[in-house]
C-alpha cells in the first residue's frame, strides 16, 4: 500500500472518548480488524478508535464458506428497521452458487479466489502498471450493499493473550483500541453472563482498557427477543458484568500487595469502561428504556447499529433458496442500504440521553462507506463514528475522512435538531 499521509489534530482538537483522549472521532467497528496486524493497518490509514475483532473465552471456529456475499439492491435504496419490508427478502450477487458441498480445500480456494476477483472486478481500481489494487479509488462500489454470516470466530486465549498487546503497541498517541466480547449461550456449566465474564477476563488480562459487549445475540432468559432489547436484562448483564470485573481486580491487586510485588494489575485494579454494541430499535421508547437500564448499570456507551438482519436468498437463474445455505436463511446486511436507520438510532440515543441526562455517549456504526457519511453521523449526534464494510472495501476512507475533518476545523457544525450537536 502506498505511504499514508495525514495531517493530524492539534492536542487541544482532540475528542474524548471513554476516558480518552482521540486525535479523530472515526474508527473501525467489530469485524475486520482480526488480528494485530489488521489493527497496525487501520491506526496507519486514518481510523483512531479500533475495535479488535469479537472474542469469545475458547476457541471457536467460523461458518464455513459462503459467509460474505454482494446484494442486489437499488442505488438509494434504505432498508427499515422495522415494519413490513422486513419480511421482504433481499437478493444476492454471487460468482460461485452458495450452499454447495466443496469437495476438497483445492476448490475451496478456487471459490474463494473466485469470489475476490468478483469483488476486484465490481469495484476495486486495479492499477495497470504494478497490479496492486488501489486503496483511494475514485469510484468506490456504489452502492456497497453485503451480507454476512461468519458466526463471530475466536482465537483461543493462549494466541489472545499475545496478540491484544501487540494491537495495542501498534497505536500512537490520540489512539485506543476497544476489544469486543460476547458470551457463548449453551456452554455446559455455564451461563451465557458467565461465559461472558470469562471472555471479557480475557481481554483484560491481556491489557484491554475499554471493552464493547455484543448484545446482538438471542436472550437466553426468559424472553425470545434479542438481548439487547430487553432493558431488564441489560441491565443485569451488564452489572454483573462490571461487578465480576471489579471483583477480580480487586483479588489482583490483594495479591500483589501480598507478595509485596510493586507492579499493578495491567487494568491497574479498575475496571475499563463498558460499551454495548445493540441492534435497531422499533420506536424511541424502546431505546429509552434499554438507555436507562444501561445507564443505571453503569455502562459507559452505546455503539450502534449491527447490521439488519433479513432473508437474503439467490435469484432465481442460480437455483433461488437461501443464498447462505438451509441452515442459514437470514442473515446480517451491511454496507449503505443500513445507513438511514444507523442515523436514526444516532438522532434517537442522543435526544434520549439529553433528555434523561444519562451518562452515556454514542458510537455511530451503519453504512459509512465514505468520509462525508461519518460527517452526518457526527453532526446527527455520534461521539465516535466507526465503519466496517467501509474499511474492508477502501481502507483509505479513513485518510479521505482525516482530510474532511481538518477542513471542518476538527469540529462537526451546528446540525438540524435531531439531537446532534456542535
Amino acid at each position: 500500500m502506498p505511504p499514508a499521509v495525514r495531517h493530524w489534530a492539534p492536542e487541544h482538537k482532540w475528542v474524548n472518548f471513554c476516558g480518552h483522549k482521540l486525535a479523530s472521532p472515526l474508527g473501525v467497528a467489530a469485524g475486520p480488524l482480526l488480528s494485530s496486524e489488521w489493527v497496525a493497518l487501520a491506526a496507519d490509514r486514518g481510523y483512531d478508535c479500533l475495535t479488535y475483532k469479537t472474542i469469545r473465552s475458547h476457541a471457536h471456529a467460523g461458518h464455513g464458506l459462503p459467509n460474505v456475499m454482494f446484494l442486489s439492491v437499488e442505488e438509494e435504496q434504505q432498508l427499515e428497521a422495522t415494519g413490513l419490508s422486513c419480511q421482504q427478502p433481499l437478493n444476492a450477487r454471487a460468482p460461485y452458487p452458495p450452499g454447495v458441498p466443496l469437495a476438497s480445500p483445492a476448490a475451496a480456494t478456487a471459490a474463494a479466489v473466485a469470489t475476490a476477483k468478483a469483488a476486484a472486478a465490481t469495484g476495486a481500481c486495479l492499477s495497470s502498471s504494478s497490479l496492486s489494487l488501489s486503496t483511494s479509488c475514485s469510484t468506490p462500489i456504489s452502492p456497497l450493499a453485503i451480507t454476512n454470516s461468519f458466526g463471530m470466530p475466536s482465537q483461543g486465549p493462549e494466541q489472545l493473550a499475545r496478540d491484544i498487546p501487540a494491537a495495542a503497541a501498534a497505536l500512537r498517541p490520540g489512539q485506543m483500541m476497544v476489544v469486543s466480547v460476547t458470551g457463548t449461550p449453551g456452554r455446559p456449566g455455564l451461563t451465557f453472563t458467565q461465559d461472558l465474564v470469562a471472555a471479557a477476563a480475557v481481554a483484560v488480562d491481556a491489557g484491554a482498557t475499554c471493552l464493547e459487549v455484543n448484545l446482538s445475540c438471542p436472550n437466553v432468559g426468559r424472553s425470545h427477543v434479542a438481548l439487547y432489547a430487553d432493558g431488564p436484562a441489560v441491565e443485569a448483564t451488564v452489572r454483573d458484568l462490571r461487578l465480576a470485573l471489579q471483583q477480580r481486580a480487586d483479588a489482583a491487586a490483594a495479591a500483589a500487595t501480598a507478595d509485596g510485588a510493586a507492579a499493578q494489575p495491567r487494568c491497574g485494579g479498575v475496571v475499563p469502561p463498558i460499551a454495548l454494541k445493540v441492534g435497531a430499535y422499533p420506536d424511541a421508547d424502546s431505546l429509552r428504556r434499554v438507555a436507562q437500564c444501561a445507564a443505571a448499570a453503569g455502562a459507559a456507551a452505546l455503539s450502534g447499529i449491527n447490521g439488519l438482519s433479513r432473508r437474503v436468498e439467490l435469484p432465481a437463474a442460480l437455483g433461488g433458496g437461501p443464498a447462505l445455505g438451509a441452515d442459514r436463511p437470514t442473515s446480517g446486511v451491511c454496507g449503505d442500504p443500513i445507513r438511514a436507520a444507523g442515523l436514526d438510532f444516532v438522532a434517537s440515543a442522543r435526544q434520549v440521553i439529553a433528555a434523561g441526562s444519562l451518562p452515556l455517549q454514542v458510537i455511530g456504526v451503519g453504512g459509512v462507506t465514505r468520509a462525508e457519511h461519518a460527517m452526518h453521523y457526527l453532526q446527527a449526534g455520534a461521539d465516535i463514528v466507526q465503519t466496517a464494510t467501509g474499511f474492508m472495501w477502501c481502507p483509505d476512507l479513513g485518510l479521505d475522512f482525516q482530510r474532511l475533518w481538518r477542513q471542518a476545523g476538527y469540529c462537526v457544525p451546528v446540525v438540524d435538531g435531531r439531537g446532534g450537536r456542535q
